[in-house]
Order: C-alpha cells, then sequence, then structure tokens
C-alpha cells in the first residue's frame, strides 16, 4: 500500500478532505465576491467610456460638418479674388442654410473683415483689421505660416456673445501650384458652440432613457441596461488639450479621477473628462454572496465528506472523468487559441457568454476588462448597427434564418470603430427551442478598406475612361477585338458602341494606311509601346482624319490586351498648314514692303534682317549679323537704341524712335519702332522718313513765318487802334458838348444829328476796343485783373445797360437768380463784358420776344478727394432767330458771324463771341451755345467763382 492509499483509507480522510473543500469554497467565493466588485467597477467606467467616446464622436462630427463648408468658399476665392458681396452672400447664404449654430462666416482680405454674412446684428465687425485686434494679433500670423485651419476659442465677439471662430487662409490659385500664389485672406466661420454641445448631447440627462417609440426590445432586458447618467467637462480653449482653459461643464471634474478622450482639431485638441452624474458608486459588500457562501461550505463538507467513504469506486470514476474533461479542454484551448477569430460561445438560458482571449484583443481588451455579461458585447456595437444586429440574432434565434451571418462595427479599447463580420449557430433541444448560440467573429476592417479603396479607384478610373478628351480603346493583343471603348472614340469615329465591341479596326476599315499600322504593330511588340506616332484614321463617313496615338500592352484578368489613346489633331495639322501659308505670305509682304526689319537678341545681337534691296541697309549684312547694335551702329544712335531696347523689355509694349545716319553723304532720318517678339527676343521695324523730315521741316518753318506775320498784323492793329481812338474820343466829347450847348441856347434841331454823330463815334470806338482786345490776346499781352465783387450788383448793372436794347425790339427780360449769390474772385470787366456781349447778341437777334438770364452755382466734383471750389453758371435764353448745326461751328471764329445776310441786315463785326469765348478760357472757364433755328439759341457760361492760377503758371 502506497503513501496515497494511506491517507485515502485513514479515518480521518472524510473530516480532512470535507475541511478542505469547504475551505476552499470560501476562499473560492471571496476572491469571487472581490472579482465582482471589481467588474462592476470596470462595468461603469466602461459604461462611461463608450458614452464618452460616443459624445466625442458626435461633436467632431458636428464641428467637421461645419468646419468642412468653409472648403468651398476657399476654392472659389482662391479662383475669383474679386469676390463682389453679392457673389458672396450667395454662397454663404446656402452654407449657412445647411447647418445650424453658424452666426456668421467672414471674408477678411488683407485681414481685414470685407464680406460678412449675415450682416445684420454683426455690422460692428465690419471694417475690422485682425492684427489690430489684441485677441487675433498672434493667431493670424500663425495662421498664414501655417497655411491651415486654426480654431480658436470659446472667445468673446466683437459685436457681443462667445463662439468658436474657425479661420483659414486663402492663397490665390497659380498656373502650377494651386491655391499656392499670393496671400489673399483670411476665411472665418463663427460657430455658436451651445449648438455644437447640444448636437453631441452633452447635457446632463437624470431620466432613463426611454425605449423609442415603435422600437420593442428583441432581447431580455438583462442584457442591455440602461446607460447609467454621465455629466461631461471640456477643456483645451483654443486648441490646448489639456493645458487649456475648461470652456464647458464643471471645472472641478478633471479632479474627480474622470475617464477623459482627446477631441481631436486642425490645429490642437480638446480634452473631454465623464464622470457619473451621481459621482463614482462606494463599493458595498455582497450580502447574499456571504450567505450563499456558508450554506455551500456546509453542504460541500458534508458532501465531500459522504464521498470520501467510497474512494476507490469514485476515485477511478473522478480520474477518468478528470482525464477526459482535460483533454476535452485542451483540445478546445489548441482550436481557440491558433484560430485568428474571436470565438464566443452564449449560454441562452443562464444569459451568460463565453468570449476568447483573440475576440478580447481584437478590441483591444484584456482578459480581465471584459466579463460574461452579454452588455459587454452589444453595448460596443456602433449605434447604427445595434438594431440590426439585434433583428439578425432573433431571426436566427427564431429559426427565420439557417444561421448567423452579418457585419457591423464594433467599438475598440482606444475609441476608434472596427468593422467585424460575425457567424453563428444556434444548439436547439428537441422542441427546436435554442439553448446554446456559438459562433466567431473575424475583423474585416482591412478587408473593407481595401475594398473601398478598390472602388473608389475603379471609379476614378471609369471617370477618367469616360470623360477623357481623347479616344481611349481596350483591345485583345491578338486579334486586336475591342473589348471597350469610350464615348470619346464612338464620337471620333462615328460608329455605333455596338459596332465595336467585338470586332477590330481591320473589319471596320479604321486605318487609312497599312504602313502606319504595320509601323505601330512592331513597336508595340517590340518595346510593348507606342508614343506619339501621327497616324491616320478613316471614320464611318469616309472621312479622313489625323491622330496622334499611343499604345501600351497590357493584361487584363490574365488575357494580353492593348489600351490605345488617340487624339484628334486634325484642327492643329489644318492650322498649322494655313500658319505655313501664313507666314510665307507675311514673307512675301514684308521683302515687297520699303520698311528694313532686324530681329535682335536681349543682348543687342543682330540676328536676323529683312530688307527689299540690300542697298537700303547701311553695311552689308555680313559686316552686321551675328554683332552688337553698338558695335555697327554710331554711338549717339545706338545709345539710342539700347534705351529703346530696355524700354520694351521693362514694358512689353510698342516704343517708338527716331534717328538720322549719314549716308553717301546724305543726312538721312529713319524712324524705328521696336516690338516684343519673343521672351528673349526684339523686332525692329525701320521706315525712312527723310522726305517727312524735310516736309516737316518747310512746314515748321512756314509756320514761323505766319506767325511773325501775325504778330506784325496784331501789333499793327494794336498800334492803330491806339491811334484811332484818340480822335474819335474828341469826337464823341466834342458831340456830347455840342448836344448840351444846344439844349442850352434852344437850338433843338441840332441834337438829333449830334446824337447820330455820338452814336456813330461809339460804336465805331467798340468796334476798335474789341480789335484791340482781339489783337492783345492773340498777342499774348491780355491780363487777368482778379478782384472780389458782388455777384448780385454786377448782374444789375448788367441788366440796366442793356435794358434800353431790349426795349428797342420789343423784348422783355427776365432775371432768375438765387437771391444770396455771394462775392465772386475772378476778372470784374472781363465778367461783365461777356455778360453784356451776350445779353446784346440776344436783344439784336430776338423781336418781340423773351430774354431769360438765369444764374445758379454749381460744386465742383471733377477733383476729390481735394477741396473743390464753386463754379458759376450764366445762361442766356431768347427766342430770337436760332441757329443751324453749321452756323453754330462758326460763330466762335473771329470776324465770322452765322450768316452773312445777318450782317447786312444786323450789322457787327463777328468779334464779340470770339473775344468772350477767349475770356472765358482765360478766366479758367468755357462757353457753349445750343440752338435750333427759328426756336431761339441758349448760350452757358461757366466760370470758377473763386479763380485760380494753374500749377504751371503759379510755378
Amino acid at each position: 500500500m502506497n503513501k496515497h492509499e494511506s491517507v485515502m483509507r485513514s479515518p480521518l480522510s472524510p473530516y480532512i478532505a470535507a475541511v478542505c473543500s469547504a475551505g476552499l469554497l470560501i476562499a473560492g467565493v471571496w476572491a469571487l465576491a472581490q472579482s465582482e466588485i471589481q467588474r462592476n467597477r470596470q462595468q461603469i467606467r466602461t459604461d462611461v467610456l463608450l458614452q464618452l467616446s460616443s459624445k466625442r464622436a458626435r461633436l467632431e462630427s458636428a464641428l467637421n460638418s461645419r468646419l468642412f463648408i468653409t472648403r468651398g468658399l476657399v476654392a472659389y476665392v482662391s479662383n475669383h479674388p474679386d469676390v463682389t458681396p453679392e457673389e458672396f452672400e450667395r454662397l454663404a447664404k446656402v452654407m449657412v442654410s445647411e447647418q445650424t449654430g453658424i452666426v456668421n462666416i467672414q471674408l477678411a482680405k488683407d485681414n481685414i473683415i470685407s464680406h460678412l454674412y449675415p450682416l445684420q446684428g454683426h455690422e460692428t465687425a465690419l471694417g475690422l483689421n485682425l492684427l489690430e485686434y489684441s485677441r487675433s494679433q498672434k493667431i493670424v500670423p500663425q495662421i498664414i505660416q501655417s497655411k491651415s485651419t486654426l480654431v480658436e476659442g470659446p472667445t468673446a465677439l466683437v459685436q457681443g456673445g462667445t463662439a468658436l471662430i474657425s479661420r483659414t487662409p486663402i492663397f490665390l490659385d497659380s498656373p502650377n501650384s494651386p491655391e499656392e500664389g499670393a496671400y489673399w485672406g483670411l476665411v472665418a466661420i463663427i460657430i455658436d458652440p451651445q449648438v455644437l454641445f447640444t448636437d453631441a448631447k452633452l447635457f446632463p440627462k437624470t431620466k432613463p432613457i426611454a425605449t423609442p417609440p415603435g422600437r420593442k426590445s428583441t432581447l431580455t432586458r438583462s442584457r442591455f441596461s440602461t446607460p447609467i447618467p454621465v455629466q461631461y467637462a471640456i477643456r483645451g480653449q483654443d486648441g490646448l488639450g489639456s493645458q487649456g482653459a475648461v470652456f464647458f461643464g464643471n471645472p472641478d471634474l478633471f479632479n474627480r479621477n474622470p475617464v477623459l478622450l482627446e477631441v481631436s482639431l486642425p490645429n490642437g485638441s480638446w480634452e473631454m473628462a465623464a464622470i457619473p452624474l451621481e459621482g463614482w458608486p462606494v463599493s458595498q459588500p455582497i450580502g447574499w454572496l456571504y450567505s450563499l457562501c456558508g450554506f455551500l461550505a456546509f453542504s460541500c463538507g458534508l458532501s465531500t465528506f459522504i464521498w470520501v467513504r467510497k474512494p476507490w469506486e469514485m476515485e477511478l470514476a473522478v480520474e477518468r472523468a478528470t482525464s477526459a474533461l482535460q483533454k476535452s479542454q485542451e483540445r478546445y484551448a489548441i482550436a481557440v487559441a491558433g484560430a485568428n477569430d474571436g470565438i464566443w460561445d452564449w449560454d441562452l438560458k443562464t444569459q451568460e457568454i463565453y468570449f476568447s482571449p483573440r475576440w478580447k484583443s481584437a478590441i483591444g481588451c484584456h482578459s480581465e476588462e471584459i466579463g460574461s455579461n452579454p452588455d459587454e458585447w452589444f453595448s460596443r456595437i456602433h449605434p447604427d448597427d445595434l438594431e440590426r444586429v439585434e433583428s439578425d440574432i432573433q431571426a436566427h434565434l427564431k429559426g427565420r434564418s439557417p444561421h448567423l451571418q452579418t457585419e457591423y462595427r464594433i467599438l475598440h479599447n482606444n475609441g476608434s470603430y472596427l468593422w467585424m463580420l460575425v457567424r453563428g449557430m444556434a444548439v436547439r433541444d428537441t422542441d427546436g427551442n435554442p439553448y446554446r448560440f456559438a459562433g466567431s467573429q473575424t475583423d474585416i476592417t482591412d478587408r473593407l478598406r481595401a475594398r473601398e479603396a478598390l472602388r473608389i479607384s475603379q471609379e476614378k478610373f471609369s471617370k477618367a475612361f469616360r470623360a477623357s478628351p481623347d479616344a481611349i480603346a481596350l483591345t485583345t493583343l491578338a486579334e486586336g477585338r475591342y473589348i471597350e471603348v469610350n464615348d470619346r472614340f464612338l464620337e471620333m469615329s462615328g460608329f455605333e458602341w455596338a459596332e465595336v465591341i467585338a470586332n477590330n479596326s481591320i473589319n471596320l476599315n479604321i486605318w487609312v494606311y497599312e504602313a502606319e499600322q504595320k509601323t505601330c504593330i512592331e513597336e508595340l511588340q517590340t518595346q510593348g509601346r507606342v508614343i506619339d506616332h501621327e497616324i491616320h484614321f478613316r471614320m464611318k463617313s469616309g472621312e479622313i482624319r489625323v491622330g496622334l496615338f499611343c499604345a501600351e500592352s497590357i493584361v487584363l484578368e490574365g488575357v494580353p490586351c492593348v489600351v490605345s489613346i488617340t487624339r484628334d489633331i486634325t484642327d492643329r495639322k489644318q492650322y498649322e498648314e494655313k500658319l505655313y501659308h501664313t507666314t510665307s505670305e507675311l514673307q512675301a509682304i514684308f521683302k515687297a514692303l520699303p520698311d528694313l526689319y532686324f530681329k535682335l537678341a536681349n543682348d543687342g545681337t543682330i540676328l536676323d534682317y529683312q530688307a527689299g534691296k540690300i542697298s537700303d541697309l547701311y553695311l552689308p549684312p555680313e559686316q552686321f549679323l551675328g554683332r552688337k547694335i553698338h558695335e555697327v551702329l554710331p554711338s549717339n544712335v545706338s545709345q539710342t537704341f539700347v534705351e529703346a531696347q530696355s524700354e520694351v523689355k521693362e514694358n512689353r509694349n510698342l516704343v517708338y524712335r527716331e534717328y538720322s545716319l549719314q549716308i553717301s553723304d546724305h543726312l538721312k532720318y529713319f524712324e524705328a519702332r521696336l516690338l516684343p517678339l519673343l521672351e528673349n527676343q526684339i523686332i525692329i521695324i525701320v521706315r525712312d522718313i527723310t522726305s517727312r523730315k524735310q516736309t516737316e521741316i518747310m512746314l515748321h518753318q512756314a509756320k514761323e513765318a505766319a506767325e511773325a506775320a501775325n504778330q506784325a498784323k496784331s501789333m499793327f492793329l494794336a498800334n492803330m487802334s491806339h491811334e484811332l481812338r484818340t480822335p474819335l474820343n474828341a469826337i464823341v466829347g466834342y458831340s456830347e458838348i455840342l448836344e448840351e450847348e444846344a439844349e442850352d441856347i434852344g437850338i433843338p434841331d441840332f441834337i438829333p444829328d449830334l446824337k447820330k454823330i455820338q452814336f456813330a463815334g461809339k460804336h465805331l470806338l467798340s468796334l476798335i476796343n474789341d480789335i484791340l482786345d482781339l489783337s492783345k490776346i492773340e498777342a499774348g499781352k491780355m491780363d487777368i485783373y482778379l478782384e472780389t465783387f458782388d455777384v448780385s450788383e454786377i448782374i444789375e448793372a448788367v441788366v440796366a445797360t442793356i435794358h434800353p436794347l431790349v426795349q428797342k425790339n420789343g423784348n422783355h427780360l427776365q432775371v432768375n437768380a438765387p437771391p444770396h449769390l455771394g462775392q465772386m474772385y475772378s476778372d470784374l470787366n472781363k465778367v461783365r463784358q461777356v455778360l453784356l456781349n451776350l445779353l446784346s447778341n440776344a436783344a439784336k437777334f430776338t423781336k418781340n420776344g423773351t430774354i431769360t438770364l438765369e444764374v445758379r452755382l454749381i460744386p465742383d466734383r471733377v477733383f476729390p478727394p481735394n477741396s473743390p471750389p464753386d463754379w458759376i453758371e450764366f445762361r442766356v435764353i431768347d427766342t430770337g432767330i436760332g441757329m443751324t448745326s453749321d452756323q453754330m461751328e462758326q460763330i466762335f471764329n473771329a470776324f465770322t458771324q452765322a450768316d452773312p445776310s445777318t450782317t447786312r441786315k444786323y450789322g457787327g463785326t463777328g468779334l464779340g463771341l470770339a473775344i468772350g469765348q477767349r475770356f472765358c478760357e482765360m478766366m479758367g472757364g468755357a462757353i457753349a451755345v445750343s440752338s435750333e433755328l427759328g426756336s431761339g439759341s441758349t448760350f452757358t457760361v461757366r466760370l470758377p467763382y473763386r479763380f485760380q492760377f494753374p500749377a504751371n503758371l503759379m510755378e
């Protein structure tokens, strides 16, 4: 008998076995109690984590969906930098309508807010310079340097309130690098944070979440407990993460052992914290478990005592059962450990699930983190997939599907979601009721990503294939049969799709020249590709066109194929041919023209020339081609060309220069026109203008002679006027004295004759004064005498002077002027003379009509932003004989009247209006006329109210 057998047969064996089994049971129950307490804590923390992860996903989604809408606005402004307020309002209105919580959208051109929508309520922000605003002084340079979006806040707004501000820099598109051009400004979107928090459902709820109307729970309540209420807080203002200030929730929450997750931002992150609404629960002893432990310990001890009394039979049975069970467990453990899939086994009666280590590690959890409650599984399923998974499970358990197979997303311990494929089958009793449900779970995230990437790639290829401007065809290499063609191929060939597919180019008679086809086939066979071959192809209609052909060998599903691309270059070839003919024609024209043409490099080297005759050249071609211009021409002429060449390179515009050269003992004049030909070349067109210059010299000499004669005439008129005025003044004076004496001595018969002498003398004196004034003007000796005078007084004086002449022809004079015209600073005599001349003309050419003098002040808007002088306008309107358009063109010429007949009928020399026009121009004003024959005339005089000498005269 060995030692083991002696122990088993000892009288104390039953008691020892009973005590040991009870002790082991008590220890196991205690350990179970501690594990249950720890699991409960972990379950609550996991529940908080799941809820926090869901809230974070909602918050990121809500924020990113609003930040995303600025991308379209950035792209639009990059291509349309001169966006108008109307265009911006239209775009912003659509963006704001798509998302709630957007306070406004801004554009800050050159960092100054220039566009804002909606404007109402935010007017104070318009025109704000972000570089002068303390809150954004440091942020704006950081955004420009990083060229990325930056989320600021929550921060106080200028117009009031608090908001999140997302700013994105805008760089103008350049041909080579889109959105890498010059910096334009910023686009900002102002977001109400309370709307984000509401969308993310961060505000606490104290009531249990009820089952949504119309939806019935398909699993027992014990599997899906109501989530405990959770309170949240967020810190990381301005994207500073854990270093930033708390801007949502209770700041003390971060000191109460919270669950923490990061919210990703374009420029940093926020940190979210969560704990149960009532705080973390305090663990309580599990009294019922301890009571059950005592009862089980007693029962176990008693059973063991009875069992050990039958050592031989029981020992053998136990050894066999233990060995079989151990082997079965080893096989199951090996199978589970070796499988790449996660295994789950659900006891539907006890509502416990076994999860294999692979199942747990696949979602980033350790073995002790997940218990056997179904909630461990279903609480991690994505909310959008949960109802469908429940439905699929219930469909199988109720016998509506032979097995379970579905795809869903499950929450990983790092907060992300993985795609899983779950398969399973229920074990049923004799009545068909399921009592066990087992299966596997496979991570298919990478497979779905690869499938999606393949789908996107195929979609991109399909779009490029269909939308390509070139004809693309897939053909078999052996027979050249078409597998697929794009729409452009059908458009270029004129065939229908059904006519092309499964056919080849030979049957369709597409190739025009067999040699071109043979060359392409040989190159494809030897090099595997054909690059840029010009071919001729025939359309279905018989039209022959030219194409640029490329092809490459590929393998599709194991079949050697060819992908070919053909670009229709018929129009380009025709254009090239027309260009060739045009160039030839231009060359022929150049040869026929008398001009000389030279082509220069930027450094002044003469590259080429074109001349009708070699004799027209300054030097033979071999002496100037390839040499610089300053080595060929005299220094003064070459310097002229060097300066003109620099101006052409700088402005890229046409430049004119004139120069002279001594050729064959004759001085010749030339005109040179310089034009930019290419980026590094200039063309010079030279024309001989010797005849024109000689004519100009002769004209200049004739002009100087005419001006001298005119000057002599003016001097003669001035001298003669002075000589005539002296006797005329005596005649007028003596006639006035004689008239007074005739009245005194009572000889009234002489008075009419004396008055005629006075009138004739004064009239002749007036004509001489006009001639003298005109001669002074032409000689440049007429001066301006400035003084300040009352406008109303001069109008009264002019009206009083002209009144007898108005009444002489039975006319009525009407004056329309404001009561206060103020003080005018100008030449009083010249203003009076102009008005008297216009009114006397109106009175002379009007009979039994109305003459109107209108006066008004006009503010000057011609030279802002300087303070402009006022203008005064005089308008003389009559109802007299009027004028035609031809007559109006001549009335301001000296010694000219509208019609020679008026001179005979009304008298006059035709000097009054000419002198009046020159007086108005001297005073900085102008005179204009409008008239209609038989309906009267209107003369308008506009003068500066405060005369100012021109700047060139002041200097």
